[in-house]
């Protein structure tokens, strides 16, 4: 029997293949008749992805498309793989650099935004106690378990201007340990942050709405 969310997992692999050649996706309903191999190989990737709770489904499909390429074809068994992983953690560190004003860096800065909020106001905090937020289970600000998660990248953590928050981590350890390149990732998007003719604008903009609607909420 096939779950809901093995269902949406094979519909999220059936949309990045897709996507990948820019063909017209039709989402399947009925699961009556999937083949067996592809009954085992959701079964698998369940497991996989309810371990790694940070892997976003879309990202996660359309990666070796984008790593290797497009005309390729990656079937459900494959994201079972050591390559699959390495494949997922490529093209995200490639998303970090990639130019800030291009529409998969816009999009991925809805994404981020939209999390920014929820995150906030699911903990009942202000923007400006989340550039500085330490959980109940952590020795270090969230912001940086949100980074190396993907939740938020690094465009949106210029955009939350967290150099005063940032300073005083960048020689410990437990930083280096989150984020290894950390530092070199951070003054590549500095850079590209500062130059962009669209998405600086977006994040900030978006940022102080998000800022009104938490104090709201929070007041």
């Amino acid at each position: 029997m096939i779950t809901e969310k093995e269902k949406s997992i094979y519909n999220s692999h059936l949309y990045a293949s897709r996507k990948a050649k820019n063909k017209p996706v039709r989402l399947r309903q009925n699961f009556d008749n999937i083949e067996s191999k592809d009954v085992v190989a959701l079964k698998k990737l369940n497991l996989l992805l309810s371990k790694y709770t940070h892997i976003n489904y879309s990202d996660f499909f359309i990666a070796p498309y984008k790593v290797y390429s497009p005309d390729n074809y990656f079937d459900l068994s494959f994201f079972n793989t050591r390559r699959a992983i390495k494949c997922y953690s490529m093209y995200c560190k490639d998303k970090e650099t990639q130019n800030p004003d291009s529409e998969d860096s816009l999009n991925t800065l809805k994404d981020c935004l939209k999390f920014i909020f929820s995150f906030c106001n699911g903990e009942k905090i202000t923007l400006p106690q989340y550039k500085s937020y330490i959980d109940q289970s952590g020795s270090i600000p969230i912001v940086f378990t949100h980074l190396k998660n993907h939740k938020i990248n690094f465009y949106a953590l210029h955009a939350l201007d967290m150099d005063s928050t940032i300073k005083p981590w960048l020689q410990d350890e437990a930083l280096s340990l989150i984020i290894s390149d950390f530092c070199d990732l951070y003054s590549k998007t500095r850079a590209k942050f500062i130059s962009s003719k669209s998405l600086k604008g977006k994040a900030r903009k978006g940022l102080k709405i998000i800022e009104q609607k938490l104090l709201k909420f929070t007041a």
